[in-house]
């Protein structure tokens, strides 16, 4: 029973990790979180007002630029 208690529990600080590690690489390639969006607002206590996609796309028109993939 412990032996998969700490399976368990190594699963999901892996899952964290590359949670972590995705999360630093959208903030370097200056990539939308949505992820993060949606921390925020439960952290704040508002309601979450947009989608994914309106997320995205009030992202890149907030930086002056369209979604493109080059």
């Amino acid at each position: 029973m412990r032996q998969e208690t700490e399976v368990g529990q190594a699963a999901g600080r892996s899952a964290g990790l590359w949670s972590g590690i995705a999360r630093a690489i959208r903030r370097i390639v200056g990539a939308p979180d949505y992820d993060r969006y949606l921390e925020h607002c439960r952290r704040a206590g508002h309601a979450v007002h947009l989608t994914e996609t309106e997320y995205v796309a009030e992202f890149f028109e907030a930086k002056g630029k369209s979604v493109r993939c080059c």
